[in-house]
């Protein structure tokens, strides 16, 4: 078991089951269908711990490269003051986008979706004046079904971010981050989601809810990579779409249980981050020190 820091209590979250052999059932509401699966993918035992590493992967030590002003007003509550980001002026780990955020407003080329709760963006989604390695951070407040910032990228990518919650890590099952091969619609296309289930990180696929856990694949609390709450971690992910890969990484260490090499191929169209809730309780999300690149960023500042 990874044990990244002790959490107060388990099963916080009374939504959700703690049995079943597969995963959590149709995590889709609002407009569209729910489906559901019995979590397919196959698990692997036993723990990772030390520091891991990635070959040839190259690693930035800083997330923000240049400043871009932007005047427009973003898709995210209207603010029009300058933003601090790279758009897609970096080169390795921040060839795609970066932003620390301390630019005084959302970047614009973070849109908020669901689409149809866009008007309401600023009810869900701010700049807050507290950060990981700055004075300010993204905030995001989990109340709603879906409450997610996307970005176009390829279909194979690394990302970095920095994610603090005001609650330990949840029973119920809801999403952090993901790769989306669809236009941003949480029911439409194919999802590939970070998040946390059953006290734990775990990966899961939409389209028929195969899940891989952290803990190895037992549904109950016990084991698996833990987040508490209040503390910044390091979340780092590889998507590989055409590759059927997707890789995960916590405070620089890999989570093998979380190693998927045969959900595939898809071509990504998106990148989300901010909170859907299936099974879970609401809760505020951060987010801060964000890359996407064609490279590993690591866990810099």
């Amino acid at each position: 078991m990874l044990t990244l820091a002790s959490v107060a209590a388990c099963g916080d979250d009374s939504s959700s089951g703690s049995g079943g052999a597969g995963g959590s059932g149709g995590e889709t509401a609002g407009p569209g269908s729910s489906s559901s699966g019995t979590g397919g993918a196959t698990t692997t035992t036993g723990a990772t711990t030390g520091t891991a590493t990635t070959g040839s992967a190259t690693t930035t030590t800083g997330v923000t490269t240049s400043v871009a002003t932007t005047g427009a007003t973003t898709g995210t509550g209207g603010d029009t003051t300058t933003s601090t980001a790279t758009g897609s002026t970096g080169s390795g780990g921040c060839s795609i986008f970066c932003s620390d955020f301390e630019g005084g407003s959302l970047p614009s080329e973070l849109q908020f979706f669901p689409e149809y709760l866009r008007a309401r963006a600023g009810e869900f989604v701010t700049l807050d004046s507290s950060g990981h390695s700055g004075s300010h951070s993204v905030k995001v407040t989990g109340s709603d079904f879906s409450q997610m910032l996307g970005i176009p990228v390829p279909s194979a990518f690394w990302g970095r971010v920095y994610v603090k919650s005001d609650t330990a890590i949840q029973m119920g099952h809801n999403t952090y981050v993901a790769a989306t091969t669809g236009n941003g619609d949480p029911n439409g296309g194919e999802h590939i989601r970070i998040g946390e289930h059953q006290c734990q990180l775990e990966l899961n696929r939409k389209t028929d809810d195969a899940e891989k856990l952290s803990n190895g694949g037992t549904y109950s609390c016990d084991g698996g990579v833990k987040l508490a709450a209040n503390t910044w971690y390091c979340l780092e992910f590889n998507y590989n779409g055409p590759g059927s890969e997707v890789r995960v990484f916590v405070d620089g260490t890999e989570v093998e249980q979380l190693h998927v090499t045969n959900w595939g191929p898809y071509d990504y169209k998106l990148f989300k981050l901010g909170f859907e809730k299936y099974h879970g309780g609401a809760k505020n999300m951060w987010y801060d020190d964000l890359a996407l690149g064609a490279e590993r960023a690591g866990c810099g500042p």
